[in-house]
């Protein structure tokens, strides 16, 4: 076995026993289980060649008790076998979650602008490819089991060919006649090994190969089965027809190239397994006729013709599952790698220390103190120097044209980045020194493009388990859902969406409804709204805005709106032009000011406001 083979073994093996629940006790297990294992065959091969050497001279008394040992032997090494086979399976099983769990909780703890990054999901998807192209850690660690077992009964085969070549008539037979058999059994044997070998190695290239190429014909393949299956695309597949363009994409982006790699790798798979076969055959062959030239000889009985026989069967068998295994244990070594490269990523750089000081008055200063910001790897800013504090118990409007900065200012307050440049204070320290856990309970955030989960609804607002009933429902009264809910077949308790059972589906302004439900439940100091009422129609909208100060009930408030006429309400509203504060101020004051705020009002104000065709009222659309 070569170095790299050895390396592979050694590390998949390292990976299992630290995985695997009680790993302590794994490594006699495994001993005693491929040590059971491989002894039972040739137990059986053994005694059955003693059995029909005593028939033949007909003593039959003998003949009974070597029946009654191998039936007695090999029900105890087989009992013991499959015991070891199934303590080692039972052990090995709950790696398979420890490993599951380590990649949610190591998703968890990295910094947010990592998960972003493309070469992150490609890692993340590797782990989880492997896990089903292959059984994941469990099944990986049963291959360990299997190669280790292979490797004893090849052991005890060759322990065989050594009888058979030591077992010669020295009178009858030259020494030179014996070295030469010898030699050629030998180098036969190491042939057959060192094939086997190459084969398997180069078959585990071209399946990490394979695997590593059809990474994005199964990203694909995973978007169009749920695409397909989606009720949100389900009606824009009908009404432009899409069916046969996802048909031909399934077809020909998919099938095609997976099947062209499947073909290739099943080539060489072919070609080397059929060598090592064509290769095991010539062996037995020479084998088998040396055992019929000793036998004729007269120095091998007619049940040591059967043992032996049985034995290079056996070998034969026991080194094509070797091979197959090492390709697994190849392909399993690849996952390794990625789930070694996935969990080593770097974790948030500074979570912090400083706990939140708990106040019942919630009185909580934000500042942006000279605050510049660019994407990692770029060196554009997104946004620069800009100052702004966040006055406690009031409502802050951020207003301004898509990519002025909006979004990334509160990604920024959530420190879901740093600041390049400048600083953020709560209460006149960096943000960055706080707890992050601890800060970030203290915003409630809905944010455009949010997400529900395909849970029960009042999981979904109170995002645990542990669902306080009263604010649920208080919550839902207050967004307007009310009569809604109590429509719905479980109450507060109905599973929403399809995906994990028969649930119910949301129309989007419910939806949204339920966003916002979720921000009031959490009951933060600072609510943050990133176009909450997008989804909502004109009297929703209407309602929310009525009941806005009702609803956050004197916290500090951001929020986030294309739509001017909604911001009135604000105390203030900050516009952003090109990642800079261009204005603040309130409503008023800033139309007075007929800047940059008031060209944005009335450039958007009649898309909203159409003339009457009789008297030229105006009404709000």
């Amino acid at each position: 076995m070569n170095k790299r083979k050895q390396m592979s073994v050694k590390e998949m093996w390292k990976f299992c026993l630290f995985q695997a629940k009680g790993y302590r006790i794994l490594p006699v297990i495994l001993v005693l289980g491929m040590l059971s294992g491989a002894s039972v065959v040739y137990i059986n091969s053994f005694l059955y060649a003693k059995i029909l050497d005593v028939l033949l001279e007909e003593k039959y008394q003998q003949a009974a008790t070597f029946v009654v040992i191998l039936v007695v032997t090999v029900m105890i090494v087989s009992l013991i076998s499959k015991a070891a086979e199934q303590i080692f399976s039972h052990y090995a099983e709950p790696s398979e979650e420890e490993t599951k769990k380590r990649t949610a909780k190591k998703a968890f703890s990295m910094e947010y602008e990592e998960i972003e990054k493309q070469e992150t999901i490609q890692k993340f998807r590797r782990v989880r490819q492997a896990e089903r192209g292959h059984g994941g850690i469990s099944e990986q660690c049963m291959e360990i089991y299997k190669y280790f077992t292979c490797c004893t009964e090849v052991v005890f085969a060759s322990g065989f060919v050594v009888l058979l070549l030591l077992q010669s008539d020295w009178e009858k037979e030259s020494i030179f006649r014996f070295l030469i058999s010898t030699g050629v059994m030998i180098a036969g044997f190491v042939f057959v090994l060192w094939l086997g070998d190459k084969v398997s190695e180069r078959i585990g290239k071209e399946t990490v190969i394979t695997m590593h190429a059809n990474e994005k014909s199964n990203a694909l393949f995973d978007y169009l089965v749920n695409l397909i299956v989606s009720e949100q695309f389900a009606q824009d597949i009908r009404l432009f027809q899409l069916k046969e363009y996802l048909i031909n994409k399934f077809q020909g982006d998919v099938i095609k190239k997976c099947m062209a790699l499947f073909q290739r790798r099943a080539k060489v798979s072919g070609r080397g397994n059929g060598a090592v076969a064509f290769a095991l055959q010539i062996l037995a062959g020479i084998t088998y006729v040396y055992i019929a030239i000793k036998a004729i000889a007269g120095s091998v009985s007619a049940g040591e013709v059967l043992m032996y026989a049985g034995a290079i069967i056996t070998m034969m068998n026991s080194i094509r599952e070797m091979m197959g295994a090492h390709i697994e244990i190849d392909y399993s070594n690849e996952y390794l790698k990625s789930y070694e490269e996935f969990i080593h990523l770097p974790n948030m750089h500074y979570v912090g220390t400083l706990p939140i000081e708990k106040r019942d008055d919630n009185q909580y200063e934000l500042e942006f103190d000279h605050v510049s910001f660019c994407y990692p790897g770029t060196e554009t800013y997104i946004l620069k120097d800009v100052s702004l504090k966040f006055k406690v118990g009031e409502t802050m409007a951020l207003v301004g044209m898509n990519g002025a900065g909006k979004t990334t200012l509160i990604k920024l307050l959530l420190r879901f980045y740093e600041p390049s440049e400048g600083k953020i204070t709560l209460n006149g320290i960096e943000i960055g020194k706080y707890d992050y856990e601890e800060y970030i309970k203290i915003f409630a955030v809905v944010f455009q493009d949010f997400r529900l989960y395909h849970f029960p609804l009042d999981e979904n607002i109170a995002g645990s388990e542990k669902v306080d009933e009263k604010r649920v429902w208080k919550v839902i009264r207050q967004v307007g859902l009310e009569e809604r809910v109590k429509k719905m077949k479980d109450g507060i308790h109905t599973l929403l969406y399809h995906e994990t059972g028969d649930g119910e589906a949301l129309s989007g302004g419910e939806a949204q409804k339920v966003a916002i439900a979720r921000a009031l439940y959490k009951d933060a100091p600072f609510v943050i709204l990133d176009e909450p009422t997008a989804a909502l129609d004109p009297v929703a909208e209407s309602e929310i805005y009525e009941n806005f100060n009702e609803l956050i009930n004197g916290k500090t408030a951001i929020y986030i709106s294309h739509r001017m006429s909604s911001c009135k309400f604000c105390d203030t509203i900050v516009v952003l032009e090109e990642g800079t504060v261009a204005e603040s101020g309130n409503h008023q004051t800033l139309m007075e000011k007929k800047g940059k705020y008031f060209a944005l009002y009335e450039a958007q104000a009649q898309y909203y406001v159409k003339k009457k065709a009789e008297g030229g009222d105006s009404e709000i659309l």
